[in-house]
């Protein structure tokens, strides 16, 4: 019974698989949910013989791999072999996406070269996420990324604001870094970019930053109208 049962997960979840793209990650919460849904069993009976079943395909496909504990892939042979995962989308499924809820954001000296104000390229991306508790920063070195608490519990309603806040903390922390002339009119014309309302601004700011963070804030907007109104 238990081997007929292990063969018919191993089909559903093959063909599941069959309908993955190639080179995009598969994370466990994944499979879980697609044979919850088939069969109508409850997450907690299914995970151990949904991962059992992970495992003999993994052995028996050739185009299905394991990245990492609970994140899989399915890659297309070519003349040089079979592909290689996209890092960058695992990092989003792991730490910054949660099926349609926002959990985190970049962060640090790799935001802060994404918004032009620093030529310095940092080897490893900088991620605050819900799914990092502690404190400092936590190394997902296979990823390349460092992970770190965010100032607020992160959802899509926020995460713009939060993370542009902390574009601002990063660029108080890492001035030596900073290369362009008006780096506060370069926040300033992120925040007007992104249509984000400057009084939800002010709010989060003296809520997670407190009284530096909000001063800093004010100084990004005076400069930002003041280069308007020239």
């Amino acid at each position: 019974m238990e081997q007929t049962t292990n063969i018919a997960y191993q089909m559903l979840l093959g063909e599941f698989i069959d309908g993955q793209e190639y080179l995009m990650p598969i994370a466990n919460e994944d499979f879980y949910a697609y044979v919850a849904g088939i069969t109508g069993e409850k997450l907690q009976t299914i995970k151990a013989p949904v991962n059992m079943a992970l495992s003999r395909l993994e052995k028996n496909r050739a185009d299905f791999f394991r990245f990492q504990n609970g994140i899989y892939y399915r890659a297309k042979k070519t003349v040089f072999g079979y592909g290689r995962l996209d890092l960058a989308a695992v990092i989003r499924r792991k730490y910054i996406m949660d099926k349609d809820e926002v959990i985190g954001y970049e962060t640090g000296l790799s935001l802060l070269n994404k918004a032009g104000l620093t030529t310095q390229v940092p080897g490893f991306c900088f991620i605050a996420t819900n799914k990092y508790k502690g404190r400092g920063f936590l190394e997902d070195a296979q990823l390349k990324a460092y992970l770190a608490r965010p100032i607020a519990q992160v959802n899509r309603a926020n995460y713009l604001y939060l993370q542009t806040l902390e574009l601002i903390t990063a660029f108080i922390k890492s001035k030596d870094a900073i290369i362009a002339e008006r780096p506060r009119g370069l926040v300033y014309e992120h925040i007007k970019r992104l249509d984000l309302n400057a009084e939800r601004l002010a709010y989060y700011a003296g809520e997670c930053g407190g009284g530096k963070l909000a001063e800093e804030l004010v100084k990004v907007y005076h400069e930002g109208v003041r280069h308007e109104l020239a």
